[in-house]
């Protein structure tokens, strides 16, 4: 497993995709934060139910679709350009081969989540002063359950992308899951409490300070989310060993 997890490193770091996914979601948080930290006014702070967590985390979301990006590339790139052979011969436990790959990107998901989640959480409470959320422990753990949410959520994205095997279907199906239909479906009745446990939104529910009647609290969510990673990862397991390369 070392020698599989070592050359997952040098493709993730010799390739431009990364480089530019790290410069572009460092950029992307600290840009948004310092919106979300300025931009509303006096009268939001003081409103019934204003989240100082929700808006310390609102670039989240958008943050870590360019990591799901990167993870997707990262599998689908070498299907694209039939590296993928190559890998295999390298590598034939064609399992150790894949969890190789979506460990290591992962992990380093996490890690780039936190030097991006941790300082724009930051900013954005530094810029509503005397509005911003309590330094508790409940505080820091909705910032590290976001930085995991963004860790899981790459994950999940990289088994779907291992059982499509294709970047444009992957992007084509999560992105306007992630964006849009989640938002949309969770707002109709009825069809709002089967939503609620798609994986971004369930995960999402750790972005939040505090649920509302009849959502999901913050640790069951992100444990919907690990049900569905897990999901996930084990379907890009069984294509990966059980197709032709």
């Amino acid at each position: 497993m070392k020698h599989a997890v070592a050359s997952e490193w040098v493709k993730l770091t010799t390739l431009r995709s990364p480089k530019w996914s790290l410069a572009v979601y460092l950029g992307l948080m600290i840009a948004l934060a310092f919106v979300y930290g300025t931009v509303p006014g006096e009268s939001q702070f003081t409103a019934p139910g204003f989240d100082p967590v929700g808006l310390g985390l609102s670039a989240v979301p958008l943050g870590m679709i360019v990591l799901v990006v990167m993870g997707i590339l990262a599998v689908t790139g070498e299907y694209a350009s039939g590296s993928i052979r190559t890998s295999l011969l390298a590598v034939p436990d064609r399992a150790r081969f894949y969890y190789a790959k979506v460990g290591l990107v992962s992990l380093v998901s996490g890690v780039l989540a936190v030097l991006g989640v941790v300082p724009a959480f930051l900013i954005v409470q530094n810029g509503i002063g005397e509005y911003g959320a309590p330094a508790a422990p409940a505080t820091a753990g909705h910032v590290m359950g976001a930085v995991l949410y963004t860790a899981l959520l790459v994950a999940f994205s990289m088994g779907v992308a291992t059982l499509l095997r294709s970047g444009a279907a992957t992007l084509a199906l999560l992105l306007p899951l992630f964006f849009m239909l989640s938002t949309i479906l969770s707002n109709i009745p009825v069809v709002g409490e089967v939503a609620r446990f798609l994986p971004d939104v369930a995960g999402g529910m750790v972005l939040r300070g505090s649920a509302g009647e009849g959502e999901l609290g913050a640790w069951s969510g992100l444990g919907v989310l690990v049900l569905w990673t897990a999901g996930a990862v084990g379907a890009g397991h069984w294509a990966i060993v059980r197709r032709d390369a």
